[in-house]
């Protein structure tokens, strides 16, 4: 939008970000943290705090490209192969819906 940038540029480079906290049993303290890139036009959260379920939907990030990023404490888990494998040769991986990233250490 010409009349938005005009008013503030910066919203080509600055990312939208948002921290959730989860406690675990099993993992501790886990965080989330949600980055939405270039042009995102924002995050909107959709869950409740409380209790939830495996497959609940937490949110969504609204137009462009996005991260997200989990937090463990440490000791916590066992990293899967592949991805420790691409971490050391500085490669993105890509995880899709139900990709297995670790195991409980």
């Amino acid at each position: 939008n010409p009349i938005a940038l005009r008013k503030q540029l910066s919203y080509l480079w600055e990312n939208k970000r948002t921290i959730t906290t989860i406690e675990t049993e099993k993992l501790g303290t886990v965080l989330m943290l949600e980055i939405g890139a270039t042009n995102v036009g924002s995050i909107q959260q959709t869950y409740r705090p409380g209790s939830v379920n495996k497959g609940d939907e937490k949110g969504y990030f609204e137009f462009g490209g996005s991260s997200t990023l989990l937090l463990f404490e440490p000791g916590r888990i066992r990293l899967a192969e592949d991805l420790v494998e691409h971490s050391r040769q500085q490669c993105e991986l890509y995880a899709r819906v139900g990709d297995r990233l670790g195991t409980i250490a």
